[in-house]
Parts: structure tokens; C-alpha cells; sequence
């Protein structure tokens, strides 16, 4: 994808700079910039968004490489963020059981977990703290339980988090929630998961991004080339002297052409485009370096019936696949107005491949449809946990993809937060519980953003900083 880029797009020279330059408006990119915002007030952070759909705060023109750019009409459509991944789930509060005690995954999940909650009663924003019940439904799952409960005490323990859990029988379970079957013979209780509206969540993040005097949202803006920056002489760290990246976008201009390209000079890039991060990396990478994201198509069922009447907590069987963790089974959750859905299961997709040997970019549009074999099957799962459910109560409802850095079989990976670049932090394989993560892995990359380009830090054995002599206005 780099070569065919580079052959379609030759080089432009940068109109202006923007200190921070964050790739993606997914939740996890919005609560980056965000961050980044708060924590350098002083500084420029631009998020670029590729859709024009997925922005519902932009203005009618934004100060883009250095000047003002007034948009075409497409780019200022009122919509809703993160239509990709970041609102194809579950919606769950995790609280950080499942994973690896030195994971990223765990910390981050624990830590935002925490900063979530905190966030959502400060701005008023729709959640609610169900608990969750983690099923066996036979002796032999009784072990898998009994590792996360041994889990999360050492997690507390170590000083890591909190994440409290509480043994259940089957009895127990049943005094809880009458509507599970006989065949559950004992749970965990997590007290500390819930749900969120991830929808008023981004759009929190977004009016914070655009209400900010340094912040600013372009929609409809692909990156479409990225170059390293010559560096323009001594000085210091810090007083613009040192090299960046030279990002070339690409915006719809509303005519249905190629669009309007230009360029920026970005003093750090932060990377956060999900399904297509490994695009935007490959780009930086030497070719033997570079990186193939997997993906996993996860579906979801509505449902309205019998046999579900009493439920209140989360319902989560134990997965099947307890190894890899490549899904956590056909759970049982629900929405802020006490409606149940049923998923995602797990169906792992198969890419077609361009000339260089990567994916097809944006193939997964085509293959998001719910089908009725993969509902069957779900009913099938769902009726070993619940079963006074109803086939007719069914009905598909929507999937999402989840990209993955493991492939099929393999055990399941940590979340990729790498510095591959001076000044280029790229974030890959953010996949569940990204949301639940995502305050958190928004001051994880502050961390070290202050570190390794604002501060003392060194990225790669280098001094990281800022590219070429800066304008004034950034």
C-alpha cells in the first residue's frame, strides 16, 4: 500500500505545522487529542478523520495547515464518530479480569475503567453500573473461574488495580437471576462492570476537542503519504530546529473527484486509525518491517422474548476458546433502556490482497452484514446459559470487526503501543477492551509524548522533538 500511495501521490510540500497530529477519530484517537489538549494547552493537536459522517461538531472552516480552509459541504455533514469499531460493541465496562496480570491490556483496562466512571458522572454521561456474572456451565469451567479470582488477587496483590469478584454457586446465581438454567453451576460476580452510551462518550470528546483554543476536527480527510522531514540545523530540544513528518491528506471536496490535497509538518504523529493502522504505519517502516493486522468479525443479535424477563447483571459464559481468548463468548448484555442483546460471537475474515500482499483496505464494508447461520449458532450458545429463551425472539442486529494482531488459533495478544519513529507513535490492535481503555491509553500516550518529544526522553537512541522552523501560529 506504501508503494502505491507514493506512486499515485507525489511528494508536497508542507503549508503549515501542528505540533500534535493524531490519525483517526475513533474513540480511542478522540480521547488521545484530547488528552494531549488539556495536557499541552499551549500546543496544536489536529484529529484527522477520513469519513465525513463520523463528525457532528465541525465548524464551517478550521485553521489546517496553517491557514484557514474553508470546507466543502460533505465535510461539515452532522453525524456521529466512530462507526467503525468504536460503536460496533458491546458497550461494556470492562473491569480488567481476562487478560495477562503484565498486560497492557490489564492496566489500561483497570485504570480506564476507573477514569471512565469518574468521567461519566462529572459530564453527565449515559452509563450504569449492572455487575456482571461470569458463567460455568459445567464442573470442568469451574477452574477457568477459579483462575481469574486467583487473578485478581494478586493483580491486587501487586498493587496493579481493584477488581473485585465474588464466588457464586449455581444456586446462588439462580437466587440472582431466575432465568438461568439449571445446567449453570456456579459464577463469578463483577461488581465493577457496567455499561456505557459510547455514542455520548465520543461526542463528549469531540465537543471538548472543538470547544479547546489549540484543538481542531478535520472530517473527511485521509492521510494518504507520509514523509520523514529533513532536519533543519542545531538548537535545542524543543525550539523547532529538529526533524518531523511531512503528512499529506487528502480531502473531499463534496464534487465526487480525487479531492483537495495538502500538507502538513507534524511535530509528532500519533497513529489511532483501528481497522487501518497498520496502513498508516507500513508507510514509516521498512518493507521487511512491516506489520498485517488480522480481523475477526464479531456479530450481534437483538432480542425480545421470553425467558429473559428478570435479568439485570451481564451474563458471560465462559469462553470456550480459554486459551487464545479470541472471543469471550455469546454474552448476554444490556442497553441503557434495559433492552437485551446477545454477542458477538467470533467469525474470522478472510482479506482479499492487493499487489503488495496486504489487505484491501475498507474490504470488511462489504461484509457486515448478520447473517441468519451465524444467529443460529448463537442461539444455540445462548440456550446453554438462558434456557426459557425463544428462536422467534432472535433477530440480527448489527457486527462490528475487531483487528486483530494474532491470527486464528493463535493465543491472543497485548495491545501494540510503539515509538517505531522518533516523533511516530503508533497504536495497533486496540480491540476489546479498547473502549473501556481508552481515558487511560489517552494518558498512557501523553506519558509518553511529554517523554520522548517534549521531554528528556529519546526515541530510537534519538533526541525526539519538533520538524523545520515553525510558524508562530502553531
Amino acid at each position: 500500500m506504501a508503494k502505491l500511495l507514493r506512486k499515485r501521490f507525489p511528494f508536497l510540500p508542507p503549508d503549515g505545522t501542528v505540533d500534535h497530529l493524531v490519525v483517526g477519530a475513533g474513540v480511542v484517537g478522540l480521547a488521545v487529542a484530547e488528552r494531549l489538549l488539556k495536557a499541552f494547552p499551549d500546543r496544536t493537536t489536529f484529529i484527522v478523520e477520513r469519513q465525513v459522517a463520523r463528525c457532528s461538531f465541525l465548524a464551517s472552516s478550521t485553521m489546517w495547515s496553517g491557514h484557514p480552509l474553508t470546507l466543502p459541504a460533505s465535510a461539515r455533514r452532522h453525524g456521529q464518530v466512530g462507526q467503525e469499531t468504536s460503536s460496533r460493541n458491546s458497550e461494556v465496562i470492562h473491569s480488567g479480569i481476562y487478560y495477562r496480570p503484565d498486560s497492557l491490556k490489564t492496566r489500561l483496562c483497570i485504570r480506564g475503567r476507573d477514569l471512565l466512571y469518574d468521567r461519566c458522572r462529572a459530564y453527565g454521561i449515559g452509563y450504569k453500573n449492572t455487575g456482571k456474572l461470569v458463567l460455568a456451565t459445567s464442573r470442568d469451567q469451574l477452574g477457568y473461574l477459579r483462575g481469574l479470582y486467583d487473578k485478581a488477587q494478586r493483580l491486587r496483590d501487586a498493587g496493579i488495580g481493584e477488581v473485585p469478584l465474588d464466588w457464586l454457586s449455581g444456586d446462588d446465581v439462580r437466587a440472582l437471576e431466575p432465568d438461568v438454567g439449571e445446567r449453570v453451576v456456579g459464577a463469578l460476580r463483577s461488581p465493577k462492570t457496567g455499561i456505557v452510551s459510547s455514542h455520548e462518550l465520543m461526542e463528549h470528546l469531540e465537543k471538548e476537542i472543538i470547544d479547546s483554543e489549540t484543538g481542531e476536527l478535520v472530517c473527511g480527510t485521509r492521510v494518504v503519504r507520509i514523509d520523514r522531514a529533513e532536519p533543519s540545523g542545531g538548537g535545542k530540544r524543543g525550539d523547532g530546529s529538529e526533524d518531523g513528518w511531512i503528512v499529506q491528506t487528502l480531502t473531499d471536496d463534496g464534487t465526487g473527484g480525487e479531492g483537495v490535497r495538502t500538507a502538513v509538518l507534524a511535530k509528532s504523529v500519533i497513529n489511532a486509525s483501528g481497522l487501518n493502522a497498520h496502513h498508516i504505519l507500513n508507510q514509516i517502516l521498512p518493507e521487511s518491517q512491516r506489520l498485517q493486522l488480522h480481523f475477526a468479525k464479531g456479530s450481534y443479535f437483538s432480542y425480545r422474548g421470553p425467558g429473559v424477563e428478570s435479568v439485570k447483571h451481564l451474563l458471560y459464559p465462559c469462553p470456550e476458546e480459554n486459551v487464545s481468548l479470541s472471543g469471550l463468548g455469546t454474552h448476554l448484555t444490556l442497553d441503557l433502556d434495559g433492552e437485551v442483546r446477545f454477542g458477538p460471537d467470533v467469525e474470522w475474515l478472510s482479506p482479499p490482497l492487493n499487489e503488495e500482499g496486504e489487505d484491501v483496505p475498507d474490504f470488511w464494508e462489504s461484509r457486515l452484514a448478520v447473517t441468519d447461520e451465524r444467529m443460529e449458532l448463537a442461539i444455540e450458545e445462548v440456550k446453554k446459559f438462558l434456557p426459557g429463551v425463544k428462536a422467534d425472539g432472535f433477530s440480527p442486529d448489527y457486527s462490528g470487526i475487531r483487528p486483530k494482531l494474532s491470527r486464528k488459533g493463535e493465543t491472543a495478544v497485548d495491545f501494540s503501543i510503539t515509538h517505531p519513529q522518533p516523533g511516530f507513535i503508533s497504536l495497533q490492535g486496540i480491540e476489546s477492551p479498547g473502549l473501556t481503555s481508552s481515558l487511560a491509553i489517552g494518558e498512557f500516550v501523553e506519558g509518553m509524548v511529554r517523554r520522548e518529544v517534549w521531554g528528556l526522553g529519546r526515541g530510537r537512541g534519538r533526541n525526539v522533538s519538533e520538524a523545520g522552523k515553525l510558524d508562530a501560529w502553531a
